[in-house]
């Protein structure tokens, strides 16, 4: 039944549009699912919905309304997306239905990724731009610049200290 529910949740999300916009996602996403290990362990997870290693998932939560979104997740982590990456993808595709906000990842967002254009408070990861001040996310375009605009959340924004603490 845990198969059933994850090839269908895969086959949910990868055939909507909400991955178009990311260059290169779908294609990765396929051919990732065709070729990863997928495991639901009993023990190990430590408070984690699921974690992604090497060629092998672990999916934590089997059920309900994360199954979705943290398959994607981890699965964006499987394509060489970062954190930020991740976090964006799955909540452009489900907002309000599974997709958790990034409050305990703004860390990883910032070490995971480099300036945009030198202004370091605007993230670069491997699919997407995110602007922490205006908790705007774009799709990284073909170049490397921001394509369309996927999202603005205030669960985006986020203000990093300034001065010893902060991103410099």
């Amino acid at each position: 039944m845990q198969q059933t529910a994850m090839t269908n949740a895969f086959n949910s999300f990868v055939n909507d549009p909400c991955v178009d916009d990311f260059p290169g996602l779908e294609a990765c996403l396929r051919a990732k699912w065709a070729t990863i290990e997928i495991d639901c362990p009993d023990s190990g997870c430590d408070g984690l919905d699921g974690f992604q290693s090497g060629n092998k998932i672990s999916m934590c939560v089997t059920s309900g309304n994360r199954l979705g979104p943290v398959l994607l997740h981890e699965l964006v982590h499987a394509c060489g997306g970062t954190e930020l990456d991740s976090e964006a993808v799955e909540w452009k595709c489900f907002a309000g239905n599974g997709a958790t906000a990034p409050y305990k990842d703004w860390d990883k967002f910032k070490d995971e990724t480099s300036s945009f254009g030198g202004d370091e408070n605007v993230r670069v990861g491997k699919y997407v731009i995110w602007d922490s001040e205006t908790g705007e996310v774009w799709a990284k375009d073909a170049e490397g610049g921001k394509g369309d605009r996927q999202f603005q959340s205030d669960d985006w924004k986020h203000d990093y200290p300034s001065g010893g603490g902060g991103w410099i």
